[in-house]
């Protein structure tokens, strides 16, 4: 009877971990229990600046003072002291380690001066763009 018992128990345990598994992510709600509407594109204006700590990454920092690490920054504005508009939205859902803002993901760049950028100077290594 032990062995029967632990047998049914390892079923409702793979049944339990499978429907688990199964789920699927939902955008978030409100109280109403409406999905609520991902945020839209604004442009943000400032200077894309490469911060050393935590292994090096582009960052962002708007003409109002605001700080934001950057993600899905293309390679041919990966330039320290570029100042650009970046088209793009704040995403509030990730945390990263670099601890500078919020989390700005790039759709597009265009350049406003690019008289003081310059590549970081950071060896041979990748540089990186979240």
């Amino acid at each position: 009877m032990g062995t029967f018992r632990a047998l049914l128990l390892t079923i409702a345990m793979a049944f339990g971990l499978t429907a688990c598994a199964d789920s699927k992510e939902t955008s978030p709600v409100n109280q109403d229990n409406e999905p609520e509407a991902s945020p839209a594109s604004a442009i943000y204006t400032g200077t894309i600046v490469y911060k050393t700590f935590e292994g090096g990454f582009f960052a962002f920092i708007s003409t109002d003072n605001k700080r934001y690490t950057l993600r899905h920054l293309p390679d041919a504005y990966r330039l320290d002291g570029l100042i650009v508009e970046i088209t793009g939205s704040v995403n509030k859902d990730i945390i990263t380690t670099t601890q500078f803002g919020d989390l700005l993901e790039v759709d597009a760049v265009k350049v406003l001066d690019d008289s003081h950028a310059r590549p970081p100077e950071s060896g041979p290594r990748k540089l990186k763009s979240l």
